[in-house]
Protein backbone atom coordinates (compact mmCIF):
# COMPACT_ATOMS: atom_id res chain seq x y z
CA UNK A 1 0.00 0.00 0.00
CA UNK A 2 3.02 2.36 0.79
CA UNK A 3 4.38 2.00 -2.80
CA UNK A 4 1.35 2.57 -4.36
CA UNK A 5 1.02 5.70 -2.13
CA UNK A 6 4.39 6.77 -3.04
CA UNK A 7 3.94 6.26 -6.60
CA UNK A 8 0.90 8.16 -6.43
CA UNK A 9 2.38 10.97 -5.10
CA UNK A 10 5.34 11.21 -7.27
CA UNK A 11 2.93 11.26 -10.26
CA UNK A 12 0.68 13.82 -8.64
CA UNK A 13 4.03 15.92 -8.15
CA UNK A 14 5.11 15.63 -12.05
CA UNK A 15 1.92 17.19 -13.23
CA UNK A 16 1.72 20.98 -14.08
CA UNK A 17 0.10 23.01 -11.12
CA UNK A 18 -3.50 23.34 -13.53
CA UNK A 19 -3.05 20.05 -13.93
CA UNK A 20 -2.95 19.60 -10.04
CA UNK A 21 -5.82 21.21 -9.54
CA UNK A 22 -7.94 19.27 -12.17
CA UNK A 23 -6.88 16.64 -10.26
CA UNK A 24 -7.62 17.53 -6.37
CA UNK A 25 -11.03 19.05 -7.95
CA UNK A 26 -11.98 15.76 -9.87
CA UNK A 27 -11.12 14.23 -6.63
CA UNK A 28 -13.12 16.46 -4.12
CA UNK A 29 -16.21 15.81 -6.54
CA UNK A 30 -15.80 12.05 -6.49
CA UNK A 31 -15.70 11.91 -2.60
CA UNK A 32 -18.53 14.47 -2.30
CA UNK A 33 -20.63 11.89 -5.34
CA UNK A 34 -19.79 9.24 -2.74
CA UNK A 35 -20.26 10.92 0.48
CA UNK A 36 -23.95 12.51 -1.05
CA UNK A 37 -24.77 9.17 -3.36
CA UNK A 38 -24.32 6.50 -1.80
CA UNK A 39 -26.13 7.04 1.36
CA UNK A 40 -29.42 9.02 -0.98
CA UNK A 41 -29.23 5.21 -2.80
CA UNK A 42 -29.66 3.51 0.47
CA UNK A 43 -32.00 6.08 1.84
CA UNK A 44 -34.06 5.35 -1.34
CA UNK A 45 -33.59 1.59 -1.44
CA UNK A 46 -34.74 1.32 2.32
CA UNK A 47 -37.72 3.35 1.38
CA UNK A 48 -38.42 1.22 -1.23
CA UNK A 49 -38.30 -1.88 0.92
CA UNK A 50 -40.28 -0.38 3.91
CA UNK A 51 -42.88 0.14 1.55
CA UNK A 52 -42.77 -3.36 0.12
CA UNK A 53 -42.58 -4.94 3.49
CA UNK A 54 -46.13 -2.30 4.14
CA UNK A 55 -47.90 -3.61 1.08
CA UNK A 56 -47.13 -7.46 2.11
CA UNK A 57 -48.34 -6.50 5.83
CA UNK A 58 -51.38 -5.38 4.28
CA UNK A 59 -51.81 -8.46 2.11
CA UNK A 60 -51.05 -10.79 5.08
CA UNK A 61 -53.89 -8.94 7.02
CA UNK A 62 -56.54 -9.34 4.00
CA UNK A 63 -56.05 -13.13 3.56
CA UNK A 64 -55.98 -13.26 7.43
CA UNK A 65 -59.08 -11.59 7.53
CA UNK A 66 -60.66 -13.66 4.59
CA UNK A 67 -59.41 -16.98 5.51
CA UNK A 68 -62.43 -18.36 7.79
CA UNK A 69 -64.63 -17.34 5.29
CA UNK A 70 -62.69 -19.73 3.04
CA UNK A 71 -62.42 -22.69 5.47
CA UNK A 72 -65.98 -22.43 6.16
CA UNK A 73 -66.53 -22.82 2.68
CA UNK A 74 -67.63 -26.16 1.01
CA UNK A 75 -65.65 -28.09 -1.14
CA UNK A 76 -66.68 -28.16 -4.87
CA UNK A 77 -69.27 -31.63 -4.54
CA UNK A 78 -69.54 -31.95 -8.52
CA UNK A 79 -70.28 -35.66 -8.35
CA UNK A 80 -73.30 -35.52 -6.12
CA UNK A 81 -77.10 -36.43 -8.09
CA UNK A 82 -78.74 -33.00 -9.12
CA UNK A 83 -81.98 -33.82 -6.19
CA UNK A 84 -79.20 -33.87 -3.49
CA UNK A 85 -77.29 -30.51 -4.90
CA UNK A 86 -81.25 -28.96 -4.85
CA UNK A 87 -81.90 -30.43 -1.66
CA UNK A 88 -78.67 -29.31 0.11
CA UNK A 89 -78.63 -25.77 -1.34
CA UNK A 90 -82.63 -24.83 -0.94
CA UNK A 91 -81.52 -25.45 2.76
CA UNK A 92 -78.58 -23.56 3.02
CA UNK A 93 -80.24 -20.88 0.85
CA UNK A 94 -83.64 -20.58 2.66
CA UNK A 95 -85.78 -21.48 0.06
CA UNK A 96 -87.17 -24.73 1.10
CA UNK A 97 -90.56 -23.06 2.31
CA UNK A 98 -90.77 -21.53 -1.23
CA UNK A 99 -89.76 -25.10 -3.14
CA UNK A 100 -92.90 -26.93 -4.76
CA UNK A 101 -91.26 -29.61 -6.19
CA UNK A 102 -88.44 -31.24 -8.66
CA UNK A 103 -88.68 -33.95 -11.21
CA UNK A 104 -86.38 -35.00 -13.91
CA UNK A 105 -86.35 -32.79 -17.32
CA UNK A 106 -84.06 -35.02 -19.36
CA UNK A 107 -80.11 -36.35 -19.34
CA UNK A 108 -78.47 -35.24 -16.15
CA UNK A 109 -81.02 -32.12 -15.90
CA UNK A 110 -84.08 -31.56 -13.52
CA UNK A 111 -86.57 -29.20 -13.52
CA UNK A 112 -87.18 -26.97 -10.26
CA UNK A 113 -90.51 -25.30 -9.03
CA UNK A 114 -90.65 -22.21 -6.65
CA UNK A 115 -93.60 -20.29 -5.61
CA UNK A 116 -93.08 -16.63 -4.03
CA UNK A 117 -89.48 -17.01 -3.88
CA UNK A 118 -87.45 -14.03 -2.72
CA UNK A 119 -85.65 -13.02 -6.20
CA UNK A 120 -82.46 -12.13 -4.18
CA UNK A 121 -82.19 -15.47 -2.93
CA UNK A 122 -82.88 -17.03 -6.12
CA UNK A 123 -79.76 -14.82 -7.65
CA UNK A 124 -77.44 -16.12 -4.88
CA UNK A 125 -78.39 -19.88 -5.07
CA UNK A 126 -77.92 -19.63 -9.35
CA UNK A 127 -74.39 -18.43 -8.48
CA UNK A 128 -73.79 -20.82 -5.32
CA UNK A 129 -74.97 -23.62 -7.66
CA UNK A 130 -72.38 -22.54 -10.43
CA UNK A 131 -69.26 -22.12 -7.95
CA UNK A 132 -69.75 -25.11 -5.81
CA UNK A 133 -71.62 -28.15 -7.77
CA UNK A 134 -70.21 -27.42 -11.90
CA UNK A 135 -74.69 -26.73 -11.91
CA UNK A 136 -76.02 -24.21 -14.45
CA UNK A 137 -79.45 -22.95 -15.61
CA UNK A 138 -80.35 -24.47 -18.89
CA UNK A 139 -83.64 -22.27 -18.65
CA UNK A 140 -85.66 -20.26 -16.59
CA UNK A 141 -88.78 -18.99 -16.01
CA UNK A 142 -89.89 -16.32 -13.78
CA UNK A 143 -93.30 -14.57 -13.15
CA UNK A 144 -93.72 -12.05 -10.74
CA UNK A 145 -95.92 -12.14 -7.77
CA UNK A 146 -97.77 -9.52 -5.59
CA UNK A 147 -95.29 -9.08 -3.30
CA UNK A 148 -92.30 -6.91 -4.24
CA UNK A 149 -88.76 -8.76 -4.55
CA UNK A 150 -90.93 -12.31 -5.09
CA UNK A 151 -91.37 -14.59 -8.09
CA UNK A 152 -92.91 -17.93 -9.19
CA UNK A 153 -90.01 -20.01 -10.31
CA UNK A 154 -89.18 -22.93 -12.95
CA UNK A 155 -85.62 -23.82 -13.62
CA UNK A 156 -84.30 -26.60 -15.50
CA UNK A 157 -80.61 -27.28 -14.09
CA UNK A 158 -78.36 -29.19 -15.93
CA UNK A 159 -74.31 -29.89 -15.08
CA UNK A 160 -71.70 -28.25 -16.85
Amino acid sequence: MNAFLAQWQATYAALQPREQRFVAVGALAVLILLLVGVPLRLHGAATQARLRVERQRADLAYVQSVLPALAAAPATQEGLPLVNVVDATTRDGGLTGELRGTEPAGNDALRVRFEGASFEALAQWFVRLGRDYGVGVQSATLEHTDTPGRVNASIVLVRR
